[in-house]
């Protein structure tokens, strides 16, 4: 029987399950650092800047050992490993948000990095074992967009979550349905006076992310197991050789054409999403409007990745079609301009952010397919790692890219220089693609 005769889609439902959860729960703890520095420090509260570098950091450090993890350990067992560990994570949140230790949690949010750079490469790794080589670029296509569904509903939703739990007073609907006695335990068990502040609009929804994770740390222990590809011995060296890795991913030139595309997907995911945040800055003043404004920005672009995400995966159910990377730079070189002439929360402009996320999934799904269908089995976790570590200088480079431009040059340039950024990386990209053919 052959491999894609044996796709395991019940099993494949529940790694979707559990690593939209896991990204859901990641992204939620650091949107609800970010506003809660905005209320503590005002337009000084800039947060979201070395959060995104701490999300990003633990893959530029330990790629290599997350790799070799990933090839020569159970899949499956670190999976379950990381799920238990992030209810532990949440759980020392919650106590250092009840108690006001901003510093301790944002400690806590390194070692949940560090958490979803050791879980990358196994929840990335088995998915061609779970539906083989004939349904990878829908299953690629369909984990890639739960994961987007996952930040966009850690960063929408905490967004809003925190707004309302910082304003809400005793006339809301929920005091009508629970009533005034369930409110009492509820300010005595989250609040120390009774009043709505950042802290408490902080805590109680990382108190629910941690209970949350819960039922699918459980979930996780009837995934498949599958023996691991590799039986290379641990090393030292695996803390440092990176470069040995990037050089094996660049000499593929298939490889090498497939995460050049992925990897600039997510600079400029990171580099509108710091955007979206300083435009909410701008418009709210840094007051307690932000998170409602950042969150009706968010929902445009991340609403948009998500749908766009599945047209391209429904494209891309039989076949890796390609071209569709292609369409979509250049969409998102045409949304960056027309961005840059409108206004700032009017409809067409939500509608032109709207078109960038879907672009930027157009852009994405096809590549990623394209780069996990070429890497070899028994190389699969390296090549994820290396591709991993691509992904993260960018990512770093974006925070350090995006502050840049948010010092020197107004809202309107940014975009721009971000289409010019598009035109150049899809050409290029796509002439790399041509020649590996």
């Amino acid at each position: 029987m052959t491999q894609e005769t044996q796709a395991n889609w019940k099993g494949f439902i529940k790694l979707v399950l559990i690593q939209g959860q896991n990204v859901l729960n990641e992204k939620g703890a650091q949107f609800l650092l970010i506003p809660l520095g905005v209320w503590l420090y005002g337009q000084e509260g800039d947060l979201e800047y070395p959060l995104g570098a701490i999300a990003v950091l633990p893959f530029v450090l330990f790629s290599p050992l997350v790799g070799w993890m990933g090839d020569r350990l159970c899949k499956t067992r670190i999976i379950q490993a990381m799920a238990v560990i992030q209810v532990l994570v949440l759980l020392g949140m919650y106590l250092c948000l009840r108690f006001h230790m901003l510093y301790g949690a944002v400690t806590l949010f390194c070692v949940f990095a560090v958490q979803t750079t050791i879980f990358s490469p196994a929840k990335k790794g088995i998915v061609k074992d779970l539906v083989g080589s004939k349904y990878i670029g829908i299953a690629s296509g369909i984990t890639e967009m739960t994961s987007i569904l996952g930040i966009l509903l850690g960063q929408i939703g905490v967004f809003v979550w925190f707004s309302y739990l910082l304003e809400t007073n005793s006339s809301s609907v929920w005091h009508q349905i629970f009533g005034d006695g369930f409110f009492q335990w509820f300010d005595a068990m989250f609040k120390f006076n009774g009043t709505n502040d950042g802290w408490y609009a902080a805590s109680f929804p990382c108190f629910i992310l941690m209970l949350s994770a819960i039922p699918v740390a459980i979930m996780s222990f009837t995934l498949p197991k599958y023996p691991a590809q590799s039986h290379r011995p641990f090393q030292w060296k695996l803390f440092y050789e990176h470069f040995g890795q990037l050089k094996k991913l660049w000499a593929n030139k298939k490889l090498r054409t497939g995460e050049m595309g992925i990897g600039y997907f997510w600079f400029f995911g990171g580099t509108i999403l710091l955007m979206v945040i300083q435009m909410a800055k701008e418009v709210s003043g840094a007051g307690s409007g932000f998170g409602l404004v950042g969150a009706e920005l968010m929902a445009w672009m991340s609403g948009g990745t998500v749908l766009g995400g599945v047209l391209a995966s429904v494209l891309c159910k039989r076949h890796i079609r390609i071209n569709l990377s292609w369409l979509g730079g250049w969409m998102m070189a045409v949304s960056c301009i027309v961005m840059a002439c409108l206004q700032i929360n009017t409809l067409p402009f939500y509608l032109a952010l709207g078109l960038a996320g879907v672009s930027a999934a157009f852009f994405l799904v096809p590549l990623n397919a394209f780069f996990l269908d070429r890497a070899d089995s028994d190389q699969r976790g390296d090549m994820i790692a290396a591709g991993n570590l691509v992904d993260c200088f960018l990512g770093l480079l974006a925070v350090y890219f995006q502050y840049q431009m948010m010092v020197l040059i107004p809202m309107s340039a940014q975009f721009i220089v971000m289409a010019i950024i598009c035109i150049i990386v899809t050409v290029f990209v796509r002439r790399s693609y041509l020649r590996c053919l």
